[in-house]
């Protein structure tokens, strides 16, 4: 990228210089508000509008980047205070005893009592991402990820 930057500033440059060798002996009139100037070289013009092009490139690049820094402050300060958040509740015990509803239960455990004191009739957990199951439809013979009933 750089080299590209570099070798378009030099066919610019040449491109320019061929132009000012080529019009040094022209003349323009030119009119700014209410001045006049009848005899000023064509190459003075285009310097003058080359470098108020810059001008005014660099001040659009300046505040386009101050803008970039603030939203990238105003970001990391967001960041740091969700990062703050989240460590507070990393710490935090947990709020009750219950295991998270799609959580594997050891085989043979009882299911959890429910808040009511009632049992649940026993049934197979569910599952929270599709289960690819080792003894049903799935040949085992290859060591992939989809076998052994694992949650993929």
């Amino acid at each position: 990228m750089r080299l590209i930057v570099v070798l378009m500033t030099f066919l610019l440059f040449v491109g320019f210089m061929g132009f000012v060798l080529t019009n040094l002996d022209t003349r323009v009139a030119v009119t700014v508000w209410k001045t006049q100037y009848p005899e000023l070289p064509l190459f003075v013009v285009v310097i003058v509008a080359v470098f108020a092009g810059i001008l005014y490139a660099g001040i659009i690049g300046v505040a386009e980047g101050g803008h970039i820094r603030f939203a990238n402050h105003r970001l990391a300060r967001e960041l740091r205070r969700l990062e703050t958040e989240l460590n507070y509740l990393r710490t935090q015990p947990g709020a009750s005893s219950r295991p998270e509803p799609d959580a594997v239960r050891e085989t043979g455990a009882p299911p959890p009592a429910e808040e009511t004191g009632t049992k649940r009739p026993t049934e197979p957990p569910v599952a929270a991402a599709p289960v690819y199951g080792g003894e049903n439809g799935w040949s085992s013979d290859d060591d992939d990820v989809y076998t052994g009933g694992r949650a993929v």
